[in-house]
């Protein structure tokens, strides 16, 4: 039985460490991108937007739809512009590449924040046709690190590896004590000599 535990542990401590040395490190870590807007009209689409705004190169991934839901069959011409709320810097534009995707038309950007602050975003899109739109939110650029989502992301295989861990000793646990009490221990030899002995 502590064979079996130690050979248990010894086998999560082993993948938490090969999951560690694997995971990115704060300093080059990527956040996962959160939604800023969705399905806002312009220009004859619908927008959505997702953001992954750290200091440094941040990025937009915009999500063009007919005003239907579907895939355009034209594509529109995306481009970001950037501009602190205070306005202490001019305000900066940025292009959109398409993204190879199949059933989805997407752009990402890849702006740049000096530093934590809140920025205006604004997404000027452009129809074949020439009708032009643009909607604007409104983001706070934060440094590069484990945020809540990061976190929960991280620490998911060790929270599912740990729990399937404890079910398993405990079925184990349950197994041993009903199989104590379908198998009584046999009397030992000087237990019976000495109920002889009473009779």
């Amino acid at each position: 039985m502590q064979r079996l535990r130690i050979t248990q542990l010894s086998s999560l401590v082993a993948f938490a460490a090969c999951f560690c040395i694997s995971a990115p490190t704060a300093d080059a870590h990527e956040g996962p991108p959160f939604p800023v807007q969705l399905d806002q009209p312009a220009a004859g689409y619908k927008i959505s937007t997702w953001a992954d705004p750290d200091i440094g190169e941040a990025r937009f991934f915009i999500i063009v739809e007919t005003e239907s839901g579907e895939m355009p069959n034209d594509e529109p011409t995306i481009r970001l512009w950037t501009e602190p709320v205070d306005q202490r810097l001019p305000r900066e534009t940025y292009e959109a590449t398409k993204q190879s995707l199949r059933g989805s038309l997407q752009f990402l950007s890849k702006p740049l924040f000096d530093k934590r602050d809140h920025w205006n975003v604004g997404i000027q899109i452009t129809s074949p046709s020439g009708e032009a739109g643009e909607t604007i939110v409104q983001v706070e650029s934060t440094p590069p690190g484990y945020g809540p989502w990061d976190l929960a992301i991280y620490l998911f295989p060790f929270a599912l590896i740990g729990g399937a861990w404890c079910v398993a000793m405990a079925k184990r646990v349950w197994h041993i004590q009903q199989a104590a009490e379908n198998h009584p221990k046999p009397e030992s030899k000087e237990e019976t000599v000495l109920a002889g002995n009473d009779q």
